[in-house]
C-alpha cells in the first residue's frame, strides 16, 4: 500500500513544498479528530487551489468526488478537517514566526529555492509539529449528499443538474449557467 506521502507526489506529479504541507495538516487534522484516512466521516476544505490541497487529499482521503473536499479560495495556506458525524473539526495555518528561516523564506515567497533546496524544505515541513501551527477549534455543515438528490432538467438548456443545485426561478428551475452564473462564455457560431 502507498503512504500518504508517496500516493501525494503521485496524485501531484512531484513532491513540492506545498503538497508536503497539506500531507503534514492532514496528518495533524486527523489525529486531532481522531479519524483515519479515508474515514466516511471526514470532510475538508482548503482554502487555496494551490499545490496545499493534492497533499490534504492524500493525507486525508478527502476527494472532489465523493464530495469530502472542497477548495474555497481564499488565498491562504490554512485547511479544515471536519467530522461529519459531529461537524466539528480544526483549522489549522502556520505560525510563521515559529518556522526555521528558508522554510519561512519559501511561505513568504522571498526568492526562488532550487530543486535540492526544496526538497530539504519538504523534509522539514513533513517533520512540524503540532505548535508549528495555529489549530483552531471549529464548526461547519458537511457538503451535501449529492447521492441523495434527485437529478432534474434546465428548462432553459436542457442539461441535466442536481437538484440541490438548481436555482427556482419564477417557477421554473434552471442550472446556475443559465441564471447567470457561468464561469466560461460561449463562442459565438
Amino acid at each position: 500500500m502507498v503512504d500518504e506521502v508517496e500516493l501525494a507526489e503521485i496524485l501531484h506529479g512531484h513532491l513540492s513544498p506545498g503538497v508536503a504541507l497539506g500531507v503534514r495538516m492532514g496528518q495533524i487534522g486527523l489525529k486531532k479528530v481522531g479519524l483515519s484516512r479515508g474515514d466516511k466521516r471526514l470532510f475538508a476544505v482548503v482554502e487555496t487551489a494551490l499545490c496545499l490541497a493534492d497533499g490534504i487529499q492524500a493525507s486525508t482521503g478527502c476527494t472532489v468526488g465523493h464530495s469530502s473536499l472542497r477548495v474555497e479560495d481564499f488565498g491562504k495556506l490554512a485547511a479544515c478537517i471536519f467530522r461529519s458525524d459531529t461537524k466539528e473539526g480544526i483549522r489549522l495555518s502556520l505560525k510563521i514566526g515559529s518556522l526555521p528561516p528558508a522554510l519561512r523564506d519559501w511561505v513568504m515567497r522571498k526568492r526562488k529555492f532550487s530543486r535540492e533546496e526544496e526538497e530539504k524544505i519538504v523534509k522539514e515541513i513533513l517533520h512540524l509539529d503540532e505548535a508549528s501551527f495555529n489549530i483552531e477549534y471549529v464548526t461547519a455543515e458537511p457538503f451535501s449528499k449529492f447521492e441523495e438528490a434527485a437529478i432534474v432538467k434546465c428548462e432553459a438548456c436542457g442539461e441535466l443538474i442536481i437538484e440541490t443545485k438548481a436555482i427556482k426561478v419564477e417557477g421554473r428551475t434552471l442550472c446556475r449557467a443559465c441564471h447567470g452564473e457561468r464561469y466560461y462564455r460561449p463562442h459565438k457560431t
